[in-house]
């Protein structure tokens, strides 16, 4: 029988629906049963979230010869790129990567550092 949610070929239909930020995707008269019991799809969240999560880090600036030193910006790294927000507040930045930062500021003379605040994640096994 064919699926009636289905338009044959060659026939105009309506446009899907457009739901709105949140709203659960369920095929119409066709509820997803949930996954598994409140705590383990908690647990599936957690993990997605630490899977998936930024690395976070810090561009410093050292001054003299170990005098002093401050933090010039805070970063998220995520896989495909990194985001950058100057400690004065002043400007924010999209780049490749925290290192392709630390060398567009470090254009200017300063001695930079990267410091990484999160250790790198586990590899994982399917």
């Amino acid at each position: 029988m064919p699926d009636p949610t289905l338009a044959p070929l060659g026939t105009p239909s309506e446009p899907p629906p457009v739901a709105s930020p949140g709203t659960p995707i369920e095929p119409p008269g066709r509820p997803i049963p949930p996954l598994g019991t409140p705590e383990e799809f908690h647990r599936m969240l957690v993990e997605l979230v630490r899977e998936f999560a930024p690395r976070r880090f810090a561009i410093c600036e050292e001054h003299g010869d170990r005098i002093d030193g401050e933090v010039v910006a805070w970063g998220m790294a995520f896989d495909e790129c990194a985001l950058l927000r100057c400690d004065d507040q002043s400007a924010t930045g999209h780049f490749t990567s925290a290192e392709s930062a630390l060398r567009l500021f470090a254009r200017t003379g300063r001695r930079l550092r990267l410091i990484w605040i999160d250790a790198a994640p586990r590899a994982t096994s399917p």
